[in-house]
């Protein structure tokens, strides 16, 4: 998929909008997006929702998928493990996802959720599936 509409279907996503998730990079293979810290994305304690987190890991997962697809091909994430390793706030988050696997029907990227101070914030493995 060119680079071009996959930024115009980023931008057209509600739920990119709602969260604030924005596309950084795209290349073959690869996506970087981030996310800003809003109150909203928060739990109890003030720190970035876990579910926030996920959405930028998925999110990032399936772009980077989407760099390798045809423009008639659709996708959807089948899966994703996710672990989580420091808690963050008041800062900016990024992710970084690479296909390791692509075949016709099945896909594979690793994705690193990083604070804009380099700390690894969690790890995911997506699963997307072509049709």
């Amino acid at each position: 998929m060119k680079e071009e509409l996959q930024r115009k279907l980023a931008k057209g996503t509600p739920y990119f909008e709602h969260l604030g998730i924005e596309v950084v990079e795209i290349g073959e293979g690869y996506a970087k997006l981030q996310l800003n810290f809003e109150d909203h994305l928060t739990h109890p304690f003030g720190y970035f929702h876990g579910g926030a987190i996920a959405s930028l890991a998925d999110s990032t997962g399936v772009n980077a998928v989407l760099t390798l697809l045809r423009e008639d091909e659709k996708i959807a994430t089948l899966e994703m493990k996710i672990n989580y390793f420091v808690p963050v706030k008041n800062v900016v988050v990024y992710a970084e996802g690479k296909v390791v696997h692509k075949g016709k029907r099945f896909a594979v990227a690793d994705v690193d959720v990083k604070s804009m101070k380099g700390s690894l914030v969690a790890k995911a493995i997506v699963t997307c599936a072509i049709s």
